[in-house]
């Protein structure tokens, strides 16, 4: 049992009803808000009160606390990324909220509307469904934040992401726990 109920994961209720995906103005695009940290649910309750239109998937997560016992989350299904749907003003009044690091632009919009109604339909399948990192274990990335930004190595392990800096002459390397977002596929190197 979740400690509190699942947020909506989208606004308004008939956003994904047949037909009602078609453009509300013709300014009116999708737009991937990037949030910090643990706000994705404390921005979509804003954009909520402002009448914005938005969706957030979220997904149960099952753990166990030390004692054994079971607990239940309701978590994003995208850490840290939330969708809005609105013309460039509206964009604007979402970042009122001091919650946001930056708002990406989407190049393909109906590419990007299909695979958000294809991921809503999975979600209210009753199916379990869980986040599926981008970058595979073996790839070779690139960190982009933090005091790491520049360094490039390989994924060596998926639970969350670790990555290891690998010292060629020695054959030994360091490893350090990243998240998907911080990291870029980079080509590998001969």
């Amino acid at each position: 049992m979740p400690i509190l109920p699942a947020e909506p994961d989208f606004y308004p209720p008939e956003l994904w009803d047949a037909g009602a995906g078609a453009r509300q103005t013709p300014e009116a695009v999708w737009w991937c808000l990037h949030t910090k940290p643990r706000q994705e649910k404390a921005m979509a309750r804003e954009l909520r009160q402002l009448g914005l239109t938005f969706y957030l998937p979220q997904v149960t997560k099952e753990d166990r606390t030390p004692q054994g016992r079971k607990i239940r989350s309701v978590i994003p299904l995208f850490t840290s990324y939330l969708f809005l749907f609105g013309d460039p003003i509206e964009r604007l009044a979402a970042f009122r909220g001091n919650r946001l690091v930056n708002v990406l632009d989407v190049s393909d919009q109906d590419s990007l509307e299909r695979d958000l109604r294809q991921i809503h339909t999975m979600l209210s399948s009753g199916l379990p469904v869980a986040p599926e990192a981008s970058v595979p274990v073996g790839a070779r990335v690139r960190i982009m934040t933090g005091p790491l930004t520049g360094v490039e190595g390989t994924v060596i392990r998926r639970k969350r992401d670790q990555f290891v800096a690998l010292v060629r002459f020695l054959g030994r390397g360091a490893t350090v726990d990243l998240e998907d977002w911080q990291v870029e596929q980079v080509a590998e190197t001969p």
